[in-house]
């Protein structure tokens, strides 16, 4: 068996509801400037209340019919990520690279419409590209013809752990020498009519709070539910000798993937499962518990959720708690679901190049009965040199993915 290949992250993009681009969303998390508002009324009026969404414009980059608002955020975040990078100009290593998109909705967008019109509207004709853009893999597909991206081209639908299982994927398909370079991340867009009765109808969302942009408060006693938002993170990963040829920033190296199914339930989650999949990744990175510096969690906001989580960070880091700090960036971005676990991990790599953890926002009075170090009361200084982020999603699909300082 030859030996494995260190894989390495050369580009982040972003879009989300609290910034694009890396920096700029950092930022707003680690100062608590929440993207969650008031949904306004519309023709259709929707249960639910509140929602973290994109209001600044999105390059529509794809030629012929506008795709999908999924496909409109993959392409944007992709853009960023390949020009941070440092690729988007060469088009001979675009070539063979790779795309590794998770979606837990899809075109949820394209299919809600259809439906409308088929079923609210009594229309017996749809669009004609209806099915080309409301496919799962549209967005990802939209990527590799956008940008030349000839290589595998993979969609990964896990719920709320799809961008974490496509980059985590992605890492072992370049580590065993598939491929060279991947654009692996996530894109979700799931604020439709339809998505969000669907939704409602789970009550599994939060109420309003008298502060609006508080109403998300992941590990708070008080806390009563999550929310849901909109966005799109992809990473650049390649070969570290690949990046190093190449002469490329390295922001982290991408050390360890975990990935287990609870099998017991789905919609609650289960420690045992969460404990396997962050011992996998901890394995996988060839790292002790106490080697790791900062969580950044699941930390949806719902009471459950967030209890079953700090369980298994009990479980696994035991001793190593009192120096473990966990946040959740969810309380300002909201709930991304397939996109989330790109989005967080990109956070955790930013936090490890500017040694800062950012805080849980409006997390009040942390739940006495978690046990574990919820940074709370602002963002945090600590030198960090491993992350570790969570994704756990409905059906018991977990992964976990670790990312350290690359030392070449």
């Amino acid at each position: 068996m030859s030996e494995l290949r260190r894989v390495v992250v050369t580009g982040m993009g972003i879009v989300s509801p609290v910034g694009n681009w890396p920096g700029p969303l950092f930022d707003n998390v680690a100062e608590g400037r929440s993207g969650i508002r008031l949904l306004p009324a519309g023709e259709r009026a929707s249960p639910v209340q509140l929602a973290a969404w994109i209001d600044t414009p999105i390059d529509d980059a794809s030629k012929g019919a506008p795709p999908d608002r999924v496909t409109q955020l993959a392409l944007a975040a992709g853009r960023y990520a390949l020009t941070e990078a440092g690729l988007l100009e060469r088009p001979e290593l675009l070539a063979d690279m790779g795309v590794h998109l998770g979606t837990g909705s899809g075109a949820s967008t394209t299919t809600d419409e259809a439906f409308y019109r088929l079923y609210g509207e009594n229309r017996n004709r749809l669009a004609p590209m209806t099915l080309p853009r409301g496919i799962n893999n549209a967005a990802a597909s939209e990527l590799a013809i956008r940008f030349g991206l000839s290589g595998v081209n993979n969609t990964y639908s896990i719920a709320c752990a799809s961008s974490s299982s496509a980059i985590g994927e992605a890492l072992r398909a370049i580590r065993h020498g598939y491929s060279e370079r991947i654009l692996a991340g996530g894109s979700e867009a799931l604020l439709t009519y339809g998505i969000l009765h669907a939704w409602h109808a789970l009550r599994a969302l939060a109420t309003p709070d008298a502060q609006v942009e508080a109403s998300c408060r992941p590990f708070s006693a008080d806390r009563n539910g999550l929310v849901l938002g909109e966005g799109a993170a992809f990473l650049v990963l390649e070969s570290l000798a690949s990046a190093q040829a190449r002469g490329a920033t390295i922001l982290a190296e991408l050390a360890g993937y975990g990935a287990s199914c609870d099998a017991a339930h789905i919609t609650h989650p289960s420690s045992s499962g969460q404990v396997k999949a962050i011992r996998h990744a901890l394995t996988d990175a060839g790292l002790d518990p106490g080697a790791i510096d900062y969580v950044n969690a699941h930390g949806t906001g719902t009471p459950a959720g967030d209890a079953v989580e700090a369980e298994s960070l009990r479980t696994v880091f035991s001793e190593h708690l009192h120096t473990l700090p966990v946040s959740s960036s969810k309380a300002v971005h909201g709930h991304l679901m397939g996109a989330g676990g790109a989005v967080e991990l990109a956070i955790a790599i930013i936090a490890m190049q500017k040694n800062v953890i950012p805080p849980t926002a409006h997390c009040r009075v942390t739940d006495p009965g978690l046990g574990i170090d919820v940074v709370a009361e602002g963002m945090r200084q600590k030198t960090l040199s491993a992350v570790l982020s969570n994704s756990f999603a409905f059906g018991g699909s977990n992964a976990v993915l670790i990312a350290r300082r690359c030392e070449e």
